[in-house]
């Protein structure tokens, strides 16, 4: 019995010293922070945007993602048919801490939409950010 007290004092000194050393931070201060993730989007034209949805101008035009994180970070679009013509994939596909990133869209000149999914979130998947863009056909404008 006291072998088995032994044993379970040791495992839980062990996971503690292991515990102890990890450090939650990108600067390795061995501070806590909670972890964010903070992406401002604009345009090349001069255009800013709000919330998880954005309407793009037909025109040719860079995309530009603001991003301030205090984490390891990685940035994505959806990857279907028809998006390596329209819009590029991110000019920095991951990271670590503040960057900003830019894609290229080009003109909308079908009769339909465009439509795309872009994702940047932290290494560890914790926090999201998923961003709808869609560039109307030029009628629609």
């Amino acid at each position: 019995k006291m072998k088995k007290i032994s044993f379970i004092f040791m495992l839980f000194w062990a996971a503690g010293g292991i515990l102890a050393g990890c450090d939650n931070t990108l600067d390795g201060s061995g501070t806590y922070e909670p972890l964010y993730l903070e992406v401002a989007v604009s345009d090349s034209l001069g255009n800013t945007y709000t919330g998880d949805s954005i309407v793009i101008p037909t025109d040719k035009n860079k995309i530009i993602f603001d991003i301030s994180t205090n984490s390891g970070w990685r940035a994505s679009r959806e990857n279907k048919v028809g998006l390596n013509g329209w819009l590029s994939i991110p000019s920095k596909a991951a990271g670590g801490g503040d960057a900003v990133i830019t894609s290229t869209v080009v003109a909308n000149l079908t009769s339909k939409d465009k439509k795309v999914y872009y994702y940047i979130l932290t290494t560890d998947s914790a926090v999201v950010r998923k961003i709808v863009i869609v560039q109307p056909h030029p009628s629609k404008q």
